[in-house]
């Protein structure tokens, strides 16, 4: 049976083909990726949350095992065998990071005692007593794979006895994850095994939280114990940052690359003092050595941020890696207090698949449910005037008009989201705080935090087609607002010139402009009031941003705007000028950002970036203090793409001569050669738009 359905978080279509095995698909403006050979795994069991649990067990006691003796860590991940239930069609959870510490600190049979004292309390209702079983079985499957890979181990032992590898993981697997880690090569081990069972138990864009905080303790107390030298330390980071970036394609959201596996370094304690510590630099070090698209990085940072850090930082950007990621603790921090998140874990937050704000191990936060597109409401307000022959006065009438579409339209896509259903997770419920508390799964709110988050599209669009009527409509007169409709509708085929006029005169978003960024403002706190009478089916907030993946994705089916935009062509990308601006210098773009409403919008606000490689090294020192100035003013986050625009055109000729080449795509890195065209074009003309003001050095 072919059948059509929704995969998280996009809405992409894929097929499902039920009988012995059937093949997974995604296809995708010329992307497609093929599992084949999935298992059909048919069961009896009623309850949601036990029979994901069965089907976890058996995943666990027939999954294909790998492992070569030269590799340091055993990261096994069966990519031709999946259980999935016929007819399935809830969304599974991911895009957020679980609480490794929660293994690595405690074990699993400490785990174990805290579910079976909870059972023995007596004001547990029949649902929360299944909910637990299920976590002790889950508990048992994973000891089953733990099982079944030492005994992998130890014929290979018999086999190779003079392989140390071998040796060392028998050790370690007879130890982790069941117990707490004992050193920092248990602890790296324990951490992979727990993540490839959360990749098995398919939950896509799987973070990986504050690494060097989660994981300093265990090297440091085997620094000061002798167990281990710093340069030994350092190999284990590359073996384990090398073995996370496999099955590269497979752990692949859309597009390759999108893998969601993030790690955040640094931060602001809540004294005020840095994080940072061995580690942190040492996961810089080592991402640089190895110039790997994936894992990725974000960089928390604040007016406490080491120099070497930011020296750090600028040299992996200076290697074309795409990352660090740049995430302001000042501004970020302030708006998770007051959004409602503790205090003590808004200082430890960590973000989704790209950069949207959470608390790991403590959120089910799914951050990016649906996307708001600004142009939509301004469409349905031009074909309302038209239709209703309605003709506002003045360009206040004009906005209110439109602002009342815009909060209607935020009212239906809440109602979209709020009919989604998670699928439960005991493994996931498992590894997140309070979910043992509560004895509820976190598809149902086991979690401390519920909240869903929004993205939105066509900002930039928007603001400059409304500063576009609000001068050619209402001041000088050039057009009338019933008129847009039609010239829109042709594609401008019947006025060309008027698309230049739109993309080139006046004012345009990402100016540093009273007018331009009161507008902005305006439109984000039309947003988040309207959010403000929403709760969520778990009683959590709706929060927004203005950064999403969709700036293709969504205007591939969108007609023309009145910004000057084709049909078809990308909305503007995060917080950025359209690629048709021209002469913003960066400081400008950093001071426009820095006015924007992120306590109102937090949600992920990237200011997005270009720059070329020879202006970035011979101006270093210049580009730190510019990042710490646009950071102090109010910037919440901050990527740089850092690419040669010629080397770009000709690897878009000729793919197979630059197989290595990493540009970055919305939220993640990626080899330039496994994007989609459109992709590829978009990062050409931008890159071309940002050239310009390279070699006019523009004001850093």
């Amino acid at each position: 049976m072919l059948k059509k359905t929704f995969i998280y978080p996009y809405e992409i279509e894929y097929y499902r083909i039920y009988n012995e095995t059937f093949v997974y698909s995604t296809d995708w403006n010329g992307f497609i990726k093929s599992i084949p050979k999935v298992r059909f795994v048919k069961s009896n069991e009623k309850n949601e949350t036990k029979l994901k649990a069965s089907l976890f067990k058996k995943k666990c006691e027939k999954s294909r095992i790998k492992y070569q003796p030269q590799e340091v860590f055993l990261y096994s991940l069966d990519t031709l065998t999946r259980a999935i239930p016929k007819n399935y069609q809830q969304i599974p959870i991911g895009n957020l990071p679980v609480n490794y510490k929660k293994i690595l600190n405690n074990g699993l049979t400490s785990i174990q005692e805290e579910i079976k004292t909870k059972m023995e309390s007596k004001d547990l209702n029949k649902s929360q007593k299944s909910f637990l079983e299920s976590l002790l079985e889950t508990v048992e499957a994973i000891e089953i794979m733990r099982k079944r890979q030492l005994i992998y181990l130890k014929k290979l032992a018999d086999k190779y006895p003079q392989n140390n590898n071998v040796k060392s993981l028998v050790e370690i697997f007879s130890h982790v994850p069941i117990h707490p880690a004992r050193t920092f090569k248990e602890a790296l081990q324990s951490l992979l095994f727990i993540n490839s069972l959360i990749w098995m138990d398919d939950h896509p864009l799987v973070g990986l939280g504050r690494l060097d905080q989660t994981l300093y303790p265990f090297l440091r107390d085997d620094l000061e114990n002798g167990r281990i030298k710093i340069d030994e330390a350092y190999n284990l980071i590359k073996e384990f940052l090398k073995t996370l970036n496999k099955y590269y394609e497979y752990k692949s959201n859309t597009l390759l690359g999108d893998t969601g596996q993030i790690i955040i370094l640094g931060g602001k304690n809540r004294d005020g003092t840095e994080s940072t510590n061995q580690l942190t630099f040492m996961f810089m070090d080592a991402l640089r050595e190895l110039k790997l698209p994936d894992p990725k990085l974000i960089l928390r940072i604040h007016e406490n941020t080491p120099e070497k850090l930011w020296e750090k930082a600028v040299q992996c950007l200076e290697e074309g890696l795409g990352y660090p990621l740049f995430s302001n603790d000042n501004v970020i921090i302030k708006s998770l207090i007051e959004f409602g998140y503790t205090e003590d874990d808004s200082y430890n937050y960590g973000t989704s698949a790209c950069w949207e704000p959470l608390i790991p191990g403590k959120s089910l936060d799914q951050n990016n449910l649906a996307n708001i597109n600004f142009l939509e409401p301004l469409k349905r307000t031009l074909e309302n005037i038209n239709k209703k022959n309605v003709n506002p006065s003045t360009f206040k009438d004009f906005l209110e008009l439109y602002e009342r579409f815009l909060e209607d339209y935020v009212t239906e896509t809440v109602k979209k989201v709020d009919n989604l259903r998670f699928e439960p997770s005991p493994l996931l419920s498992l590894l997140m705080d309070d979910c043992i508390t509560n004895a509820q799964d976190i598809s149902h709110g086991g979690a401390r935090y519920n909240n869903f988050g929004l993205l939105t599209v066509a900002m930039g669009n928007t603001v400059n087609a409304l500063l576009n009527i609000k001068r050619l409509v209402f001041e000088d007169k050039k057009i009338k607002i019933t008129e847009i409709p039609q010239t829109t509708g042709d594609n401008f085929e019947s006025n060309e010139t008027l698309a230049l006029k739109l993309q080139n005169k006046g004012l345009k978003f990402g100016m540093d402009e009273d007018i331009v960024i009161e507008l902005t403002n305006e439109l984000i706190s039309i947003v988040q009031q309207k959010l403000e009478d929403f709760k969520n089916p778990y009683g959590g907030r709706y929060k927004f941003g203005l950064s999403s993946p969709g700036f293709i994705t969504e205007s591939q089916e969108y007609p023309a705007s009145f910004d000057g935009r084709k049909a078809k062509e990308p909305f503007g990308v995060h917080i950025s000028p359209l690629s048709y601006t021209s002469d913003l210098s960066y400081t400008e773009i950093t001071n426009f950002a820095s006015h924007l409403n992120y306590r109102k919008a937090f949600n992920g606000d990237v200011v997005d970036i270009m720059m070329e490689k020879s202006f970035l090294k011979n101006n270093e020192e210049d580009f730190v203090n510019f990042l710490k100035v646009s950071f102090k003013k109010g910037v919440m986050q901050l990527q740089v793409n850092v690419l040669n625009p010629e080397t770009l055109i000709k690897a878009r000729k000729n793919p197979e001569l630059y197989p290595n080449l990493i540009v970055r795509v919305w939220g993640f890195s990626a080899y330039f050669k496994d994007l989609p065209d459109e992709y590829k074009d978009l990062i050409i003309k931008r890159a071309l738009q940002y050239e310009s003001a390279n070699h006019q050095c523009a004001a850093i």
